[in-house]
Formats: structure tokens, sequence, C-alpha cells
């Protein structure tokens, strides 16, 4: 199981008598997909010896969730027959959060992978950008991100919508008792704004009149 909420892990265990926490994984690791393949790893390990096995994960278990993909390519190498189950996605939240109806047309991008491929986004559609929090970076992020590594984010966006176009960074809570939280600022200042990125927010980019 992969979740950072202890109360979450005692309630599976109600369950489940036998449940391991992944997180540890993480300590002394340096490099995220490092993390992600030694969870795969576990994982078909433990359903070779003794299946079957579940994996628990925050949101949706396909929705940018590498270790997912992982555990399926390597359940497949040694014959393991695998169900994805669906859940509530970060992109599910968002919904409710900015209270826009998606269905009419959005582009969705992982940050990283969308300034690698030196993609441009359609300046005309509602844009959604996902993880800012680990922007081209590949460590674990065990800290608040230095906000300065979004400046190549802008130089990608500030010529297709403008320097001044109002954007959102969107915390979507996934605890009943928490609030969400809409920070709005000039796309100019995503690099010096106070986005408490560490919260792993979300990039909501309306689309230009």
């Amino acid at each position: 199981m992969l979740h950072a909420d202890d109360g979450v892990l005692d309630a599976v265990r109600e369950h489940c008598p036998e449940v391991e926490d992944l997180a540890p994984l993480y300590d002394g690791q340096s490099v995220r997909d490092d993390v992600y393949r030694q969870i795969s790893q576990r994982l078909v390990d433990a359903a070779l010896e003794d299946a079957p096995v579940a994996f628990l994960v925050h949101g949706h278990p396909l929705f940018l969730v590498s270790a997912t993909e992982y555990t399926l390519e390597l359940a497949e190498q040694h014959g393991l027959r695998v169900s994805v189950l669906p859940a509530v996605s970060s992109f599910d939240t968002l919904l409710c959060d900015l209270q826009i109806d998606y269905g009419y047309g959005v582009q969705i991008f992982d940050t990283t992978t969308l300034l690698k491929a030196g993609w441009s986004p359609n300046p005309q559609v509602p844009l959604l950008l996902f993880q800012l929090a680990s922007t081209l970076n590949r460590a674990v992020i065990d800290r608040d991100p230095d906000r300065q590594a979004l400046r190549p984010l802008i130089d990608l966006l500030a010529p297709l919508y403008g320097a001044d176009h109002r954007v959102q960074v969107v915390w979507s809570s996934a605890h009943v008792l928490e609030a969400s939280s809409i920070t709005e600022v000039a796309l100019s200042e995503l690099a010096t704004a106070d986005l408490e990125l560490w919260r792993r927010p979300t990039l909501y980019v309306p689309a230009k009149d």
C-alpha cells in the first residue's frame, strides 16, 4: 500500500491483516523512478510467492502512477493476471474545485512531459498541468521545491497566452475535513508567488479570450 494517511492504513488493516506500507521505500532514495520500480518488483515478487496481492494508491491507480504502469509490465512478463479497479483521481476532484465542466474540451499534460517534448498547447482550449512540484526534476520530492523550476513553463506559455494571463494553482483536498485551495496569479508570477509546491498542486490555465 502506498498512501500517506495513517488513518487509511489503519482502516485497510481492519479488512486485511497483512498490509505493508511501501512509503519507507522512498527513504534514502534520490530518484523517484528507482522507487517506482522497486515497488513494482516488490508487488510481483509477493504475487509469485502468495497470490493474490492488492496495491492501493492515492487517487486513480492509472492516472500518473508510474508504479502501476511498471507493475503491469512486470506482471505480464511473469505471466501474472492483473485487474485494475477505477477510483477517484485528482482530475475528478478538480472538476468540483474549479466548478468547470471539462466535457466540452480540455487539455491535460504532465508538466515535465510537456516541456521535454516541446509541445505547444492550444490557447483556445482550457489547460490542466499536473505535477508542478516535480517539473524537470527526477528526484524524490521531500522538501518544498524551488519555484524557479517553473521558469521554463512560463517561457513556454507566456508567448501563447500573454504574461499577464490569469492562471489558478489548485491544491485539491483528498480528505473530508480539509478544504481545497486555489491561488490565482498572473502567468508571469508562477516562479515568484508563494504557491506551496510541496502540496503538489495542479495548474489550471483558462482558455485565452
